[in-house]
């Protein structure tokens, strides 16, 4: 048995959908705050409508369930929110944390896998490795990183495997992030975004790929704790981003910096080295930036008929 916790989420949805195609048992935690969108097909899979702040009922789940293995994705991780309510984000992200992480041990799961994010590194332009410096800008990266501090801690007692996830992109996405935000603006018929900042480079990663990775990671036997970046290695700009919107749907697209949506806290680089994770996994991303936004287009019903 596994349970994902925000398996109803953006990154949790597909992940429950790998599980179960390998025939893995499943059951999922979830408030149901952002639920991804047609999730039909995971109708039949158990799910436990809990707050994981509340210790007792996860503690409860967990002792009818004693899953093998926990993967723990449930989390707030859109920024603004995280800004707006920063007790929040601490209690959930990392009191949160703390709470099934207690459990899984109570009930001796064999192997914790904890999605991170590597917003806990510090603003650099090369390539971020394990052992980077940890320097977040925000409390989003903050509370991610005291929750790793929090595995550390007690990861004598079970074997974990922190995660660090970078920008995932894909179908079913629950925040406004930068490609939902923009397939929102086109879909009013506009070609002239409102944005803020659109010169950040950033590991665009498709949730596809970060579930295979996490499950491939969830079969390794760490001794204690190990680290992990899960992205592509490759890096982009959200300029970068539109041009390749733009030639995917054959229309110009022009930007117009919104000053109101500039963050007061942006890292101008976050682009990962998985020279760890390819080695320790024989594993290379399967989809490229340009694919996973081809598919959004027309999940969306963007893409024109000729293409």
């Amino acid at each position: 048995m596994d349970i994902v916790t925000g398996g109803l989420g953006f990154i949790g949805n597909e992940l429950v959908r790998q599980l179960l195609a390998k025939g893995r048992s499943v059951a999922i935690i979830d408030n149901e705050n952002r639920l991804a969108s047609q999730l039909e097909d995971l109708n039949e899979v158990p799910r436990y409508t809990i707050d994981i702040t509340d210790a007792q009922a996860v503690d409860e789940v967990m002792g009818k369930l004693k899953p093998e293995r926990v993967f723990h994705l449930a989390a707030i991780h859109y920024i603004p929110e995280c800004n707006a309510q920063p007790e929040r984000t601490v209690r959930i992200n990392t009191e949160g944390t703390l709470s099934v992480l207690n459990a899984a041990i109570k009930h001796h799961c064999k192997h914790f896998i904890f999605a991170s994010t590597g917003a806990v590194y510090y603003d650099s332009p090369l390539a971020l490795t394990e052992a980077s410096p940890i320097a977040p800008v925000d409390i989003y990266g903050w509370s991610k990183w005291f929750a790793e501090e929090i595995c550390r801690w007690k990861a004598p007692t079970i074997p974990i495997t922190i995660c660090r996830l970078f920008n995932n992109i894909g179908l079913r996405e629950t925040n406004p992030h930068i490609v939902p935000e923009i397939i929102q603006q086109l879909k009013t018929g506009s070609r002239v975004l409102q944005l803020g900042n659109t010169t950040p480079i950033r590991d665009y990663i498709s949730t596809q790929d970060t579930a295979s990775a996490l499950i491939r990671l969830s079969e390794l036997k760490p001794d204690v704790c190990e680290v992990y970046n899960v992205a592509t290695g490759k890096g982009a700009s959200v300029n970068e981003l539109i041009h390749c919107l733009s030639t995917l749907l054959k229309e110009e697209i022009a930007v117009q910096a919104d000053p109101a949506r500039f963050r007061a806290a942006d890292k101008a680089v976050q682009l990962a080295d998985i020279t760890k994770l390819k080695s320790k996994l024989n594993w290379e991303p399967q989809q490229h930036m340009k694919d996973v936004l081809s598919v959004i287009l027309k999940f969306e019903g963007l893409m024109p008929h000729e293409a």
